[in-house]
């Protein structure tokens, strides 16, 4: 595949931007996801998937201004940051969060401080403060695989699992192989009465991780919900001995 024909398949003029690249591919990414189509669309998938990685690598005539670190990490910020970090580690959230606070206003861009400012609002279960701290980290970083997985933790706990989805959904193209969101995935389809889907969703955690736990509980528990009791009881077992 050459890089024309990457452009082509992504829907682009040669010469598209970063962000015009990343843009079209989540977008084709979305629609055309295995987990969303019929097995035909696998192919095309692929070929959105390799078509993207191809003109990621690619450079791009966006130049980047240098700066020297401490310009890009003023001191003070990545000081707090790292202040921040041994709360966070203690549990004392609203002393962290000060301290996040402190070094996203010294330094509004550091995605990282975004990122933990907002695990300490979603575990003080200020959960519509935190969507706005993980917001502002995509904002920054479209790609942070972290931050669409939170989000879509956040809208769970929330009840808004359909939005929720589309986060997990999103976080799963960055990283199909993170069982984790697999399973919070199952967790929304479970929580929607979506079974089937929800079924295929701890499936894929569990074949990723066959020692993850919290997958094989939500399927037997979801196999109960189905009455499928004797399967059920297999997979709470098997839980049960993970633990």
């Amino acid at each position: 595949m050459n890089i024309a024909e990457c452009y082509e398949i992504l829907g682009l003029a040669p010469g598209a931007s970063v962000n015009e690249i990343r843009q079209a591919y989540r977008k084709l990414a979305l629609r055309y996801h295995p987990d969303k189509n019929s097995e035909k669309d696998g192919d095309r998938f692929k070929m959105i998937t390799d078509a993207y990685q191809a003109l990621k690598s690619q450079p791009h005539m966006e130049a980047k201004p240098t700066a020297k670190f401490s310009d890009l990490y003023p001191e003070d910020a990545v000081s707090w940051h790292d202040q921040a970090e041994v709360l966070y580690a203690k549990r004392n959230y609203e002393e962290a969060l000060v301290l996040y606070g402190k070094a996203t206003d010294r330094l509004p861009r550091y995605e990282n401080a975004w990122l933990r400012k907002g695990d300490c609002l979603s575990s003080l279960k200020r959960y519509d403060d935190a969507l706005v701290c993980y917001d502002k980290v995509l904002e920054i970083n479209p790609e942070s695989m972290s931050a669409w997985n939170l989000k879509g933790v956040c809208l769970s706990d929330l009840k808004r699992y359909e939005a929720a989805l589309e986060s997990f959904d999103e976080a799963i193209i960055l990283n199909p192989r993170h069982e984790a969101i697999w399973n919070f995935r199952g967790v929304c389809l479970y929580s929607l009465k979506r079974y089937d889907e929800a079924l295929d969703s701890f499936d894929k955690a569990i074949k990723l991780n066959p020692g993850f736990a919290p997958a094989w509980r939500n399927k037997g528990n979801l196999l109960l919900e189905m009455g499928r009791k004797k399967d059920a009881k297999k997979c709470i077992e098997q839980a049960k001995n993970l633990l």
